[in-house]
């Protein structure tokens, strides 16, 4: 189960038109599909520290001990595999659980969306319905 940032969500609801990202996500977890999401980062963003995603301490220690120390090399390491989704990739870390690789996600995405302008905001979010929707016209 997928939980958002309370403040996170009210800010991508603003940028959907009659529907909310909870809804999308429910409709999506009723369905049995996954959430899909893109990453666009600038390269100052990706030679972040992970610490920016504020994740839970068993989260953080994994990620840490696997070599991730940045936001370049943690999206780098899990969306660059062919055929793999990138919770498949977080599995395969030593004692990193569902949970935490759901975390980290969620937190990545949180991330990702914090940061861009509000300008870009919008076309994000119409973006987002279009990949995980783009064979249905809407909800």
């Amino acid at each position: 189960m997928i939980v958002l940032n309370e403040d996170v969500a009210k800010e991508m609801n603003k940028y959907l038109d009659g529907i909310t990202i909870e809804e999308i996500l429910a409709v999506l977890a009723d369905n049995k599909r996954t959430f899909h999401y893109q990453v666009i980062f600038t390269k100052e963003q990706l030679r972040q520290e992970i610490d920016v995603l504020d994740l839970s301490v068993r989260a953080y220690h994994c990620l840490k001990r696997a070599g991730f120390h940045n936001l370049e090399q943690l999206v780098n390491g899990i969306y660059t595999k062919d055929g793999e989704s990138s919770k498949k990739q977080l599995r395969k870390i030593r004692n990193l659980g569902m949970n935490s690789a759901d975390e980290i996600l969620i937190k990545l995405m949180n991330y990702q969306f914090m940061s861009l302008s509000e300008s870009k905001r919008k076309d994000y979010m119409d973006m987002l319905l279009e990949i995980n929707f783009k064979s249905q016209k809407r909800i």
